[in-house]
């Protein structure tokens, strides 16, 4: 209570308990130091009766009714105050709770995700990502990813194939590498990455779904051990394992390195020999460094669908980084584009068959979109509907990536082919390199 309600309270008091006949100034004095039966000094003074009574002193109080009546009034008074303060001060310190926990879940949706420690550029200001610059490392990295490319060439797969007959060079010799330091794209990404469930939980999942999820989740198992089998045959290199170790990839979501390769400025095509990209800004290499990897521009006709392709090894990617002689003069002394790029591949769904029009993986129990029943444009392989697969809507969750094996519609393929979809992939590093015999 504030002092003017206290003073009324007092006068309440002493016209309706004639026994209370007069109060202590002192007693009205301390009410602005709050309403305590600690504090509050009363004597009272009850009709026939010389004993003044001390509550707080813990004097015997006065036998007389009345004067009991209004003591204990005021003592039920006080304490009530005293609970409702109590009530009212929990509810307050709840209250500032609740704003305190919304700001940070509010402030925390606007910070921006950290750039890699060994980053050079960053903004000072942790609610912007406006940043981006491609720094040139050169000097650092070519010896080992030199090394990680040839680990990565199969020179007797190279020149043959649908993908890469046209090429007559059976080595790479790396001349550039650049880090590209793009906020807005790493935030896109590390933001990505996060709603990726951690491999082994959706592997749980799978296996208490029971047998829906069998046939699948051997597949997918296959695919995981593939993976780590590549992935620890480049650690064979020290240089390279401490390199692939200083990136801290987030291996619980099944994030790799992985080889992009896309065509660049002078790049021709491989019939008529006309240059596709004359300047720098028209290429898909600038592209890829200014607005990152878009699944959106993939064909639906590639082989296994849409979607933004990646490689385990540097020779598959070459076929896809443009031909720059003219037709007829072979690939040795070309210059072209490799991205060495961060891809979270997540639980890859594995299959032996292509997916032309495939637009996303299926769920986790092998069911594929039913709008594809009714598409006839496959250039490859059977069509959907005689593939074997279940066509059809459902809710279930849905694997993050496809991975192309070995075997594709009975046939032996030179090399695994990975895609993934939207933000799953960042282009950190661009290699530069000539096509040598």
């Amino acid at each position: 209570m504030r002092g003017t309600s206290r003073l009324a309270f007092f006068g309440w008091l002493v016209q309706t308990f004639p026994c209370v006949s007069s109060f202590r100034e002192d007693a009205i004095a301390r009410r602005s130091e709050g309403f305590s039966w600690q504090h509050l000094h009363i004597i009272a003074k009850a009709d026939g009766d010389d004993d003044w009574w001390y509550p707080s002193r813990q004097v015997p109080k006065p036998q007389n009714p009345d004067c009991d009546s209004a003591v204990d009034l005021l003592k039920n008074m006080v304490d009530a105050d005293r609970h409702f303060e109590i009530v009212l001060g929990a509810v307050l310190f709840i209250a500032v709770l609740a704003a305190l926990g919304s700001s940070c879940f509010l402030i925390g949706g606007k910070v921006k995700p950290r750039p890699p420690g060994y980053w050079t550029s960053r903004s000072w200001n942790p609610f912007h990502d406006d940043f981006r610059a491609e720094v040139d490392v050169t000097m650092e990295l070519r010896d080992t990813v030199q090394q990680l490319f040839d680990m990565t060439t199969r020179k007797e797969a190279m020149g043959i194939g649908r993908d890469g007959s046209w090429a007559t060079h059976k080595s790479f010799r790396v001349l550039q590498v650049t880090r590209v330091e793009n906020g807005k794209l790493w935030t896109d990404y590390v933001r990505f990455r996060r709603n990726i469930s951690r491999t082994q939980a959706t592997i749980r999942r799978m296996e208490k779904e029971g047998a829906p999820c069998r046939a699948e989740l051997k597949r997918t198992q296959e695919a995981l051990q593939a993976i780590e089998s590549v992935h620890e045959h480049r650690n064979g290199a020290a240089s390279v394992k401490d390199f692939i170790k200083s990136l801290h990839l987030d291996t619980g979501r099944n994030e790799r390195l992985m080889f992009h390769g896309s065509p660049g400025i002078g790049a021709r095509h491989p019939a008529t020999g006309q240059v596709l990209f004359p300047t720098q800004e028209t290429s898909p290499v600038y592209a890829i460094k200014s607005a990152g990897f878009d699944d959106r521009l993939g064909s639906v006709k590639g082989m296994y669908g849409s979607g933004t392709y990646f490689a385990d090894m540097a020779s598959k990617a070459d076929q896809y980084a443009g031909q720059y002689n003219q037709p007829g003069y072979g690939s040795i002394g070309e210059r072209a584009t490799i991205f060495l790029s961060r891809v979270t591949l997540g639980c890859p769904y594995k299959t032996n068959q292509s997916l032309e029009q495939l637009r996303r993986p299926p769920c986790v129990q092998g069911h594929f979109d039913l709008n594809l029943f009714w598409n006839d444009e496959v250039h490859i392989g059977r069509p959907w509907r005689e593939k074997g697969v279940p066509l059809c809507i459902c809710s279930h969750e849905r694997f993050d990536s496809v991975m192309g094996d070995f075997c594709i519609d009975g046939q032996m393929k030179q090399y695994r082919e990975f895609v993934v979809y939207e933000k799953q992939c960042y282009p950190e590093f661009c290699v530069t390199y000539e096509r040598m015999p």
